[in-house]
C-alpha cells in the first residue's frame, strides 16, 4: 500500500529487539481489548511484549499510526456476505457483521472519529460499498457522501452499545436503566410536555437490533429513492 502523503515514511530505528509488525499489532489488541482506545499507548504495547517502547518506532512512528493498524486489523474481522440478489438485505448484513467487529474490541469505534480510515481492509469495504451503491443508480457524488453516511451511522451505534455496555454491563443492566428512564418520561407533568410524557413507554421500546436496523432502513430507503430518481432523471427504468 502507498504510504499517505500525512505520513512521513519511517527512518529506522535501533530496537531492543527484533519484533515484526503483526506482533506488535497483536499486542495491540491484546491491550485494547483490556484497557481501551486510551489505555492503547506505546509504552502499554512495549510492555505487553516484554520490551521497550523504543522497539516499537522501528515499525509504527506513534499511537496515531499503531491505532491505525489496529482498526484495519478490526476491518479484516469484517467478512463481505456474498451476493444474494436483494442488495438491501445484502448491506443489512454487512453492517451488522461491521458493527459487531468494532463491538468485539472494546472502544474502538470511537478512534474513527475524525478520521477516515485508509488501511487495506477498510478500503477494501469501501470499495465494495461504493461499487453496489453505483450499481444501483446513485450518481457519483451521491456514492461518496453516502458511503460515509453509512459507515457514521454503524460507528455511532457500535459506539453507543459500548457504552451502555460498560456502564450498565448486560442486556439486563440496559433494560432496567429503559425502563426507569421510561418511568421518568411518564412522571413528567404532560401539560409542560405533552409528548414526551403521552409516548413514555413507547419512547424507550425496541432493543438496539430492532432500533439499528430501523436506522439502516430509513437510510437504505432514501438512498434506492435517489437512485430511482436519478434513473429517471437520465432515461433509465426506475
Amino acid at each position: 500500500m502507498p504510504v499517505p502523503p500525512w505520513r512521513e515514511r519511517r527512518k529506522p530505528t535501533p530496537a531492543r529487539r527484533a519484533l515484526s509488525y503483526d506482533q506488535i499489532v497483536d499486542a495491540a489488541m491484546i491491550v485494547l481489548d483490556a484497557d481501551g482506545v486510551d489505555g492503547m499507548s506505546m509504552r502499554r504495547v512495549a510492555q505487553e511484549l516484554g520490551t521497550g517502547a523504543a522497539s516499537l518506532y522501528a515499525h509504527v512512528q506513534n499511537k496515531d499510526e499503531l491505532v491505525d493498524a489496529v482498526l484495519d486489523r478490526v476491518f479484516a474481522e469484517v467478512a463481505i456476505p456474498e451476493p444474494s440478489g436483494n442488495w438491501r438485505e445484502d448491506f443489512i448484513r454487512l453492517a451488522y457483521a461491521t458493527r459487531d467487529a468494532l463491538q468485539r474490541h472494546r472502544d474502538i469505534a470511537k478512534a474513527l472519529w475524525g478520521k477516515v480510515p485508509t488501511g487495506a481492509h477498510a478500503l477494501r469495504l469501501a470499495d465494495h460499498v461504493y461499487g453496489v451503491f453505483r450499481e444501483i443508480g446513485l450518481p457519483d457524488r451521491l456514492v461518496a457522501w453516502a458511503g460515509p453516511l453509512l459507515f457514521d451511522y454503524i460507528t455511532a451505534d457500535a459506539y453507543e452499545g459500548n457504552l451502555y455496555a460498560a456502564t450498565y454491563g448486560d442486556q439486563s443492566g440496559s433494560a432496567r436503566y429503559f425502563e426507569g428512564l421510561g418511568d421518568y418520561f411518564a412522571s413528567l407533568p404532560p401539560d409542560r410536555f405533552p409528548n414526551i410524557a403521552g409516548m413514555a413507554r413507547t419512547l424507550t421500546s425496541g432493543g438496539g437490533d430492532e432500533r439499528f436496523e430501523f436506522g439502516l432502513d430509513v437510510i437504505l430507503t432514501g438512498l434506492e429513492a435517489k437512485a430511482s430518481q436519478s434513473l429517471r432523471d437520465r432515461g433509465g427504468d426506475a
